[in-house]
């Protein structure tokens, strides 16, 4: 004789949502309806073995083969509280809104999102015997965008041209305009304290932007400057031949990384491929951190000078290699 059921078990079987759990993987309106208690006691277990065996029946009858159709999973809402952050949210790339799930709404995970696949630049042709005086001399007779038309000097870059570490900015400024050199003004002279106190010394490094002429009152350089402007850089890079690049800044990250990555805020302290082939750390620019003089926890200062520390200490890793 069947055990008579529990007031707990009685409970939870009330507790199921009976609409969730029989509605097609095709269903995706939310019912607003209301289930009442059948006047009749019904043995739902019964009921449900009666079904599973009349199914194992027709399943036992069939002659073709049925191949498996991909469905849509139901998360009951008890379980749900079971599940860790991570499994209910893609990657970093695409985050989600917390959302409030009701027991009427058919729960998907949703699919982890990638990075868009780089598009690496395809190799120079025609510069096998090139050099650092043959670029500068090209950068300073170029015409290829009109920004020829309105700077002072080009600034080609500078630094150590077997360097390992190349810190790559967007544009020259007003300062390095004036001067020929990349990072002089304000923002240069700032970065200049944050790569000290992290204990690297200027002359180990290269610095230069992305862009070799000042773009008018500092605007934003657009893709077509960058885009013609790229071969200077990509025959910088394959002379110095550097292990590791420091992308600075938002409009810098999103081109030599790749238009699909987050802002600079979201992606800063993190490393992905680039462009050039180069394993690239995306930082603030020092425009930015000198907008706001606060070094407390969290700040853009702070943040700042853990990305640092985390590029030097990479930076450090690939030197030992080197001596072992």
């Amino acid at each position: 004789m069947a055990k008579k059921k529990s007031e707990a078990e009685s409970n939870e079987i009330e507790a199921v949502d009976l609409i969730s759990l029989l509605s097609t993987p095709e269903t995706t309106d939310s019912y607003e309806i209301e289930l009442s208690v059948p006047e009749q006691n019904i043995d739902l277990i019964a009921l449900g073995k009666e079904e599973l065996r009349e199914e194992a029946e027709k399943l036992a009858k069939a002659k073709a083969v049925i191949p498996n159709r991909e469905s849509r999973s139901t998360v009951p809402q008890k379980a749900i509280s079971s599940l860790s952050p991570s499994s209910l949210s893609p990657s970093f790339i695409t985050p989600t809104r917390n959302t409030t799930i009701t027991s009427t709404q058919t729960v998907t995970k949703p699919r982890a999102a990638s990075p868009k696949p780089i598009n690496r630049l395809d190799a120079l042709q025609g510069y096998e015997n090139d050099s650092f005086e043959q670029i500068i001399k090209d950068i300073t007779v170029c015409q290829r965008c009109g920004l020829c038309k309105t700077r002072k000097n080009v600034v080609p870059g500078i630094g150590n041209t077997k360097a390992k570490l190349v810190l790559i900015g967007e544009a020259p400024g007003a300062d390095e305009d004036i001067q020929g050199k990349p990072f002089v003004g304000k923002a240069g002279q700032h970065l200049d304290k944050i790569i000290a106190a992290a204990g690297f010394k200027k002359e180990e490094l290269y610095i230069c932007n992305i862009l070799k002429c000042r773009p008018p009152n500092n605007r934003d350089p657009n893709n077509e400057e960058m885009r013609v402007c790229t071969p200077f850089l990509q025959r910088q890079l394959a002379l110095i031949k550097p292990k590791i690049i420091g992308c600075l800044g938002n409009i810098a990250c999103h081109y030599v990384i790749g238009p699909s990555i987050p802002g600079i805020t979201r992606i800063r302290g993190q490393w992905f491929d680039s462009i050039f082939g180069i394993p690239t750390f995306a930082m603030y620019h020092p425009s930015y951190l000198i907008r706001s003089a606060t070094r407390e926890k969290g700040s853009p200062n702070w943040q700042m000078w853990q990305d640092i520390r985390a590029l030097k200490a990479k930076y450090d890793e690939i030197i030992d290699e080197r001596k072992r």
